[in-house]
């Protein structure tokens, strides 16, 4: 099981978009690395899911917010599958995400089958390659106690945030089942991941009744295929 979120440990938009824009001005690979990493952290995409991620599966309209198919693929958290993987889904992307992703396929004039993310010389993007700009662009823009500290330490945390931020603010049972279903993971798994995300101030009934509703229409919303079959 991963272990929770520590909201602690959790990028503000502004050290998002500093993390962003910097590592978009490396000389090699930068564009391709700033598309890759902004689709982590808007859309809330696992690293593997987004290094997969073809021209076919984004719709980048010409305003608005898109849509991105994420297919099945094989992920491994060490011990198994990981959650929700297994299942395709459609992810919103925002319009700021439409946006770098549409310069992405202009700059390189990419076709309908082609990888959305690329190396400049056309070779994969590799976890080894995000990975090391990743840590070097992260020394160069945080503050020296937030570099030791675990602050965005994994592209994943990039992950994490967006999903922090789509679980905040006023939440009802059927946002946490959206939550749920854009992110490819199970309402029990998000309240273990972000317990934070599920104690509103009022009482931990409170928190415990909302828990309980999101259960009950999570029921429900998988009837109709119960049925089916």
């Amino acid at each position: 099981m991963a272990a929770a979120v520590d909201e602690r440990f959790l990028l503000s938009d502004r050290q998002r978009d500093d993390l962003l824009d910097r590592i978009g001005q490396c000389p090699q690979n930068g564009h391709v690395l700033r598309a890759f990493l902004s689709s982590v952290a808007l859309a809330a995409l696992r690293p593997q899911e987004a290094s997969a991620l073809r021209v076919r599966d984004v719709d980048l309209p010409d305003q608005g917010p898109g849509e991105l198919m994420i297919h099945p693929c094989r992920l491994k958290d060490g011990r198994g599958a990981v959650d929700g993987a297994r299942v395709v889904r459609a992810v919103p992307a925002s319009p700021e995400l439409v946006e770098i992703l549409k310069a992405e396929v202009a700059r390189r004039g990419l076709g309908p089958e082609d990888l959305m993310f690329t190396r400049d010389d056309g070779r994969p993007l590799t976890g080894a390659v995000y990975r090391r700009a990743w840590r070097q662009v992260r020394e160069s823009v945080l503050e020296a106690s937030e570099f030791s500290s675990p602050l965005v330490r994994s592209v994943s945390d990039l992950r994490d945030t967006c999903i922090a931020t789509w679980l905040s603010g006023p939440r009802t049972a059927w946002k946490i089942i959206m939550v749920a279903d854009r992110t490819g993971v199970s309402v029990s798994s998000l309240a273990r991941r972000f317990p934070h995300c599920f104690q509103p101030p009022a009482s931990a009934e409170a928190s415990n009744a909302l828990i309980e509703a999101a259960f009950a229409i999570a029921d429900l919303y998988c009837e109709p295929a119960r049925a089916a079959r």
